[in-house]
């Protein structure tokens, strides 16, 4: 009798407290895969978002700067670069006259040259940089076109603009340089958030073909 109202009894206190602390400890576990997975996935995210836009700002500044000219008759075509520091990091501005398709807005003339410029803003967060891209159509007619300006980056942590005028790198233009020459090269470097940088490189084609512009930027024969 004894014995079978043994067998007959439900677990212990002790039991189901043991019971449910180890079945506490492996919902942990499986909560803690779980959201550790999670943050991965949102780390690698924002990983690729960032770079995404570094390499998109690097292909279109290189793309404008491949383009850039200067019409010796047009002083105010030529290209101007000055680096500043704002709140410490390497901010630097580039403006440049440039050759463009039209870009077919309808709220805009279609324009072959434009002047661009690129400048760096303290971003809404007070500590990094915004980078923007200001765009003037028909730079050379009497009644001037409000430029558009739009945000390129955003998160920076430096903006940065190398040109080569053959012999260095230099970080002002012109320096002791005619007005209308063109570097042979120049190299964008970006430093996201993190402080990562990166550095592109691209060639002005039009370097040294100065003279052969004329002053509504279209080029005219040059010799070979």
């Amino acid at each position: 009798m004894t014995r079978a109202r043994a067998r007959r009894r439900g677990f212990t206190l002790l039991e189901v407290l043991l019971a449910l602390a180890v079945l506490s400890v492996i919902m942990l576990l499986l909560l803690s895969a779980f959201t550790g997975a999670t943050r991965v996935r949102e780390t690698l995210s924002s990983r690729s978002r960032e770079f995404r836009q570094i390499r998109l700002v690097l292909d279109r500044i290189g793309t404008d700067l491949m383009d850039a000219f200067a019409a010796t008759v047009r002083p105010d075509s030529g290209l101007t670069l000055t680096e500043d520091q704002l709140s410490g990091m390497p901010a630097a501005t580039l403006t440049f006259t440039a050759f463009q398709l039209p870009d077919g807005d309808a709220s805009h003339p279609p324009a072959e040259i434009v002047k661009i410029r690129y400048f760096p803003r303290i971003g809404s967060d007070g500590v990094t940089l915004e980078l923007h891209r200001e765009q003037s159509d028909l730079p050379f007619i009497e009644n001037k076109i409000l430029p558009r300006e739009t945000t390129v980056a955003e998160g920076l942590k430096g903006f940065r603009i190398e040109l080569y005028d053959g012999s260095t790198w230099v970080k002002e233009w012109p320096a002791g340089a005619v007005a209308t020459k063109l570097p042979k090269k120049a190299a964008i470097t970006l430093v996201d958030a993190r402080g990562e940088t990166y550095r592109r490189e691209v060639p002005i084609f039009l370097a040294g073909q100065e003279a052969s512009v004329t002053w509504s930027g279209r080029r005219g024969k040059v010799s070979q």
